[in-house]
């Protein structure tokens, strides 16, 4: 996960020459929700003022911001499961066949689409039906 995508690798010694006395946590505040700059800055382990640290250990730190990798421990469960909203536009996709409307060939279908259900199997429904239209749609390109 690159969680400063807009960023260069080199945006956190840069922002130690512009800002000394800053703190990480501060820094990555100002680029991200406050709440989750400090759980990294937390992780990243890298205390005090921006002007204390190295500039290789701020280029680990950015390799390792632009690069994050984490693998989810656990669920809340199927009874919890569930999206609420969030995805690919309607108004770029085809209704019949969940093509996008400007980029041939290329399907979204089920969660992916910013389509929101009660729960109760109303996103299950919106998912085999998404699915079977892009399906159907995806065999008529195959046969031509």
């Amino acid at each position: 996960m690159d969680f400063l995508p807009d960023a260069a690798p080199t945006w956190l010694a840069d922002m130690k020459r512009q800002r000394p006395k800053a703190g990480l946590k501060s820094v990555l505040a100002s680029a991200l929700p406050e709440r989750l700059a400090t759980a990294l800055a937390d992780t990243l382990g890298l205390s005090g003022e921006l002007a204390a640290q190295k500039d290789a250990s701020l280029a680990a730190a950015m390799q390792r911001l632009k690069g994050w990798q984490f693998r989810p421990d656990g669920t809340e469960g199927f009874a919890k499961a569930e999206v609420t909203a969030g995805g690919i536009d309607t108004a770029g996709l085809s209704s019949r066949t969940m093509m996008a409307n400007h980029n041939e060939g290329l399907f979204a279908i089920g969660e992916a689409v910013d389509v929101t259900g009660w729960l109760g199997g109303y996103n299950f429904q919106w998912a085999w039906a998404s699915g079977h239209a892009a399906g159907q749609a995806i065999a008529e390109r195959v046969r031509g």
